[in-house]
């Protein structure tokens, strides 16, 4: 399930800064809603916010091991929980999509500026990763999964 997701993620988010990168310039603005919503599009050489600017194999490799980490998360502990999955699936694609950009661009391409906040500009594989994460987030803080059930259940996922 979460590969399905994943690959989801990463083509839409593939997709869309094709479209960007072919059809508009560096610092380019297209107003969506004006005031509100624009098209920007810039090369992110950081994280987010900007932070570990112009770190490329550093960003990478902590790239490389969420997405090992999410492998691991999913075998030990999300088997049945179909939300779970999808969630780390969303991480996985994001995750995913802005390694790519990284990896073949040595940045990553974002696009979405909400600009009646002045927030910084971000991407699809961006939205899915905050999205997941949040999700998660919410359902341990809300779901009270003990950590006695957790580790049970990683248990009898070992044994499998």
């Amino acid at each position: 399930m979460i590969f399905f997701v994943a690959a989801l993620v990463v083509l839409f988010d593939q997709l869309v800064k094709w479209i960007v990168v072919t059809h508009m310039v560096v610092n380019q603005a297209i107003p969506v809603i004006p005031g509100v919503l624009d098209w920007l599009y810039i090369q992110n050489r950081g994280a987010a916010f900007s932070m570990l600017l112009n770190q490329r194999a550093l960003l990478i490799g902590i790239a490389l091991v969420v997405v090992v980490a999410i492998i691991y998360v999913n075998r030990t502990y999300a088997r049945g929980k179909r939300s779970l999955q999808i969630a780390l699936g969303c991480l996985m694609g994001g995750a995913t999509g802005n390694l790519l950009d990284r990896m073949v661009h040595g940045y990553v391409i974002d696009y979405i500026y909400v600009s009646v906040i002045h927030y910084p500009v971000f991407n699809i594989a961006d939205s899915a990763i905050v999205l997941s994460v949040f999700y998660m987030v919410w359902r341990a803080w809300f779901r009270k999964e003990s950590t006695r059930d957790v580790l049970k259940n990683a248990d009898e996922v070992r044994r499998d």
